[in-house]
């Protein structure tokens, strides 16, 4: 889909909460005071005191909350460099509550998000994501001596919470130690992003939506196991003393408040990773320009270095073309092949040859539109089939074919109305306004029946002199009326129809009786309703994990639209009037047919619905006519112009974190500048020797959790340094870190090669 306005991404460290969660009480006494003594005299008023309670999310969180994962739930591919995030829609869920253990002022959130491998949880063993529902009462108090709670008070809960359920998962203490980053971590993975302005959905599920998002990341790579790996979103409520090292009472787990889970699919060698998926697509046209394949939608041919012969040389050209054969039963009975091409063709589409008719008054038939090569003897059946399938689709449809018909009938009875007048020369004269007049001038609409009166008159001078009133005294000025000219022949009166004020009569009545017509054109235009097979005859020329590119023929529309407008056309006074019909029909046309479109067939079509497919001319983004799935696996687009550029980009979530896949950063600039914006890359690559941030920058473990701030291996200190920030006050805030963090989705970019027979 072609993408809207540029997004204006804001990231903020933290948003602090006016309250945070909990019980409070006000006391309310009065005191007169002067100075720092107390004068009151009289005794004291009576003091008052009433207590309140702060609600928030603890032990579970609302669907509403969760705007998107990422990865996406039960995908699969080579995230071997992200870090998993969950974005939530309240901008100020994670500081809503009080951990009391934050330190020097920092506002450090109550949740983080935990990834795990197969095997690592009891309550989750194949890392799917489950979690075990029990109240929240065996939550605080396990019945299991070896499980260490959260150190949660049941008598400090609402009752209504203490009986609730909750979802749990009890996490070996060596494990969590691993995997459990800093109290001066938190802080560093979980950041407030405001977006402007709303864009259109993107994969993975994730809208960025106008409006402010808190953001929590994971710290734990999936870098060497191939497998599911599961993400739980914790509560760190009550596990002070496990957060600060100084747990020690014995228990070999501890159980977390499980808000929020779903899992994926780690293997760096599956189809259905975006980035191998796109670079699959343009492999085979980015190689040896000798060998590439080319990007239309045709048949190739075995390869050969030159035509045999003359007929090779002509099986060749209509492959080129975008031909197919395909068997046909002559009228004599006999079976014979014929050529075929769809509406999709790999050229530009050739002239109409010498002696085919594209009048549609000529061709009532399918065979009218039949093309004959001389030369091989085999017919040309695309348009044919065009005009066949149009007439079907319109018998297919009731309410289409009831208005066209509607309309030839309305259009049929006035034009037979006005060759009666055109019949009766006296009522043609009468019908017909006088010179310099219009129908609707008073004269006009009186002359008829002045005209009567005057035969009259002039037939009975009684009736004269009874009508020598003032108000007909224009009848003793005029003169005896002329002799009736000679009756019309039929030919003569259908000429009458395409005089100027009968013409305008029937486009008017046309334009009042075409109803919903001019829409089912439009959508006809856009190929709506043509079975695939018509648009890829044949199925190895779109193979899988493939894009094709491709021309409209107007000729082959056209020949659709003949074939559902041949629809009622019983006489031949419905032929002469159809031009008028469909002029009408046109006139009321919002839109213009495609001039060009594409066809993706790959497996990153089922499980990526939404990505960025933007095709442009002459640096100009083309109008999008229609994106659809004639397949599962098959993405349709059309657009307004032929396009010179194509530019995919990799399915997401739009905005996510980790590394390149040489598992360095992309830097971006921290601070506007003359050349460039905040957030814009700086096209460097940290760090810019031969190290990675795995090789340097990850805790000591065989669990790959990034190490944050612990001593000179920290990933902030030391990326810090690289932007000339050095000691604990200067270093990197929350929100500096994520933008450093951002891991910009793969581009992919098409230009189909200049001068060639490709699209």
């Amino acid at each position: 889909m072609a993408t809207g306005p540029d997004l204006d991404v804001t990231f903020y460290d933290h948003l602090a909460p006016g309250i945070q969660a909990g019980t409070y009480t006000i006391h309310a006494e009065h005191k007169l005071l002067k100075g720092a003594e107390d004068i009151t005299t009289s005794a004291p008023l009576p003091t008052a005191e009433a207590r309140f309670e702060v609600r928030a999310a603890q032990f579970v969180l609302d669907e509403a909350s969760v705007q998107a994962v990422y990865p996406p739930p039960g995908s699969s591919g080579d995230y071997r460099t992200v870090l998993p995030h969950i974005t939530l829609t309240r901008s100020v869920l994670p500081w809503e509550r009080d951990l009391h253990w934050a330190r020097d002022g920092a506002v450090t959130p109550w949740m983080a998000l935990l990834v795990f491998e197969e095997g690592e949880l009891s309550d989750d063993p194949e890392a799917v994501g489950l979690a075990t529902s029990r109240p929240v009462t065996k939550l605080c108090v396990p019945d299991e001596p070896t499980v260490q709670p959260p150190g949660i008070r049941l008598g400090d809960l609402d009752p209504r919470t203490a009986e609730s359920t909750c979802r749990t998962i009890d996490v070996p203490v060596a494990l969590f130690r691993a995997l459990m980053p800093r109290k001066d971590e938190l802080p560093y993975l979980t950041h407030v992003r405001d977006v402007h302005p709303p864009t259109p959905d993107r994969a993975g599920g994730e809208k960025l939506t106008e409006g402010s998002f808190a953001v929590v990341t994971g710290s734990r790579f999936a870098r060497d196991r191939v497998g599911p790996r599961s993400v739980h979103l914790v509560s760190l409520e009550g596990h002070d003393e496990a957060l600060d090292g100084s747990f020690d009472s014995g228990a070999t787990h501890l159980r977390l408040a499980a808000l929020w889970s779903w899992s994926f699919t780690n293997d760096h060698t599956a189809e259905l990773d975006p980035e191998c998926l796109l670079k699959q697509l343009v492999a085979r046209s980015l190689g040896d320009p000798g060998n590439a394949e080319r990007l239309a939608l045709r048949l190739e041919p075995a390869p050969q270095s030159e035509a045999r012969d003359a007929h090779e040389r002509y099986v060749r050209d209509r492959l080129a073309r975008g031909y197919v054969p395909v068997s046909q039963r002559l009228l004599s009975g006999e079976l014979s092949y014929a050529w075929y091409r769809g509406p999709c063709t790999a050229v530009t589409a050739q002239p109409l040859p010498e002696g085919y008719d594209p009048d549609p008054e000529t061709r009532t038939t399918a065979d009218h539109a039949l093309i004959y090569d001389k030369e091989y003897g085999v017919f040309d059946v695309s348009y044919a089939s065009a005009w066949t399938l149009g007439r079907t689709l319109a018998l297919a449809d009731p309410d289409y074919s009831a208005d066209l018909v509607r309309a030839r009938r309305q259009l049929s009875n006035q034009a037979v109305g006005l060759m009666a007048i055109a019949a009766d020369p006296s009522r043609a004269r009468l019908a017909t306004p006088a010179p310099g007049r219009t129908a609707a001038d008073p004269e006009t609409q009186l002359r008829p029946n002045l005209d009567w009166l005057r035969t009259l008159a002039h037939r009975s001078g009684d009736i004269r002199r009874a009508l020598a009133t003032p108000q007909h005294d224009l009848l003793q000025e005029e003169p005896p009326p002329p002799p009736p000219p000679a009756r019309r022949n039929r030919a003569d009166r259908r000429l009458l129809l395409g005089m100027t004020a009968q013409r305008t009569a029937l486009t008017r009545t046309a334009e009042q009786h075409t109803a919903g017509l001019p829409a089912w054109m439009e959508r006809l235009d856009r190929l709506h309703g043509i079975p695939f097979g018509y648009l890829v005859p044949d199925p190895r020329m779109l193979p899988p994990e493939s894009l094709r590119l491709f021309r409209i023929d107007p000729h082959w529309l056209e020949a659709l639209r003949n074939g559902a407008r041949s629809i009622g056309l019983h006489t031949s006074l419905d032929r002469q009037l159809d031009d008028t019909l469909q002029a009408a029909v046109a006139a009321r046309t919002m839109s213009t047919p495609p001039e060009a479109g594409l066809l993706l067939r790959s497996a990153l079509v089922p499980a990526w619905p939404e990505f960025d497919l933007i095709a442009k001319r002459d640096s100009e983004t083309l109008a999008e006519l229609r994106r659809d799935h004639p397949a599962p696996d098959v993405l349709l687009l059309l657009f307004d112009n032929v396009p010179d550029e194509i530019v995919i980009r990799e399915p997401g979530e739009g905005i996510h974190f980790g590394t390149t896949s040489g598992g360095k950063l992309a830097l971006r600039h921290l601070v506007a500048g003359e050349d460039a914006e905040l957030g814009a890359p700086q096209h460097v690559d940290w760090p810019t020797d031969s190290g990675t941030v795995f090789s340097r920058h990850l805790s000591p473990g065989t669990h790959h959790v990034l190490n944050l701030l612990d001593g000179d291996p920290g990933l902030v200190p030391a990326l810090s340094r690289q932007f000339g920030r050095d000691g604990n006050n200067t270093r990197l805030s929350p929100s500096e870190f994520a933008l450093e963090m951002i891991n910009a989705p793969l581009e992919q970019k098409l230009v189909p090669a200049a001068g060639g027979r490709n699209a």
